[in-house]
């Protein structure tokens, strides 16, 4: 049979030390609150002062804040010594960017700039210009100014027409610019190089000889910076072996010309073309290819002198470089 369970008093000592540890108990929980009480009093009034003072931050005066503003970052601009240039990077991609311009649809003379066109109309018309046939050097051609040592042609002699490209283009031998010409007819090689500078969109440029040489008259060709731009598209989409030719050396290098630019590390020559006469100063476009498969195209007018170019050019490649 089970016996249910019957609890029993608990002896005096026993029951004494029971009542005692409740009473603890209570005394702990009640100490406990007031604590959690004050420590609520001591947080609420601390945030009020915080709040207060975020307030008071606020609504002070405009006159008294001291706002700090980031300083914008300038970057420099480059001191470039000539009357236009225009700095153009091409993308891998195709993507273009200006980096620099000034002046760039002004019109200047444009000196010997000009044999670029010239070798456009000989290169857009085979069925008259075959590289391999020849041509005797007339008087007039062999008496024209400024030219090279070694472009400075003698009346009679006969050269390839590859020949003379080679040295219109590498010596700017005016000798082998005007030989090309009378080869279509004078009138009719000018004319074809204005036609096509219509038909580039050419809008400020216009030619009166294929030399570039100024006039007597006064008169000298002349363009602008972004149409000689358009021009060197042209070129490097239709006709890339002009510029393939600037850069095909012959016995020598001309002094103060597209050879005589540093290029930096990465980079290579692709063509280009110098030009100076005294109303034009000293001009020069160049052809600038990356490893990286962009390439930088650069137009420079009217700078003091020939070795002016030179220097001029020289900080064009270098501000591209530096350029972010």
């Amino acid at each position: 049979m089970i016996r249910s369970y019957i609890p029993l008093p608990l002896p005096p000592g026993k029951r004494a030390k029971k009542q005692n540890s409740c009473a603890k108990r209570w005394l702990s929980f009640f100490g406990a609150a007031v604590s959690a009480c004050a420590l609520c009093l001591t947080i609420n009034s601390g945030q009020a002062r915080f709040e207060n003072y975020l307030y008071a931050q606020i609504s002070q005066p405009m006159s008294d804040i001291v706002l700090v503003i980031p300083k914008k970052v300038v970057k420099q601009n480059l001191r470039l010594d000539a009357k236009a240039a225009l700095l153009l990077r091409v993308g891998a991609s195709g993507r273009e960017n200006i980096i620099f311009k000034k002046n760039t649809d002004e019109i200047f003379p444009i000196a010997s700039l000009t044999k670029l066109m010239a070798a456009a109309v000989i290169f857009g018309n085979p069925q008259i210009y075959d590289f391999e046939k020849t041509t005797t050097i007339s008087q007039k051609a062999a008496v024209q100014d400024d030219v090279p040592v070694f472009g400075n042609l003698l009346e009679g002699e006969n050269y390839t027409i590859s020949q003379l490209v080679h040295l219109m283009l590498f010596y700017s031998s005016n000798d082998a610019a005007y030989a090309l010409a009378e080869f279509m007819g004078i009138d009719e090689f000018v004319t074809a190089m204005n036609q096509k500078a219509v038909q580039i969109g050419l809008e400020k440029t216009l030619f009166y000889n294929a030399t570039g040489l100024d006039i007597e008259s006064g008169l000298c060709n002349h363009s602008s910076a972004a149409d000689l731009l358009a021009l060197t598209r042209h070129i490097l989409e239709v006709y890339p072996d002009i510029f393939s030719t600037t850069i095909t050396s012959g016995p020598y290098r001309t002094e103060n010309g597209i050879f005589s630019i540093n290029l930096w590390d990465g980079q290579t020559l692709a063509g280009g073309k110098t030009g100076y006469t005294q109303k034009a100063g000293g001009c020069m476009i160049m052809v600038i290819a990356n490893d990286s498969g962009s390439y930088y195209i650069n137009i420079l007018l009217g700078s003091a002198s020939s070795e002016a170019r030179v220097v001029e050019m020289q900080k064009l490649v270098n501000f591209a470089n530096n350029h972010n």
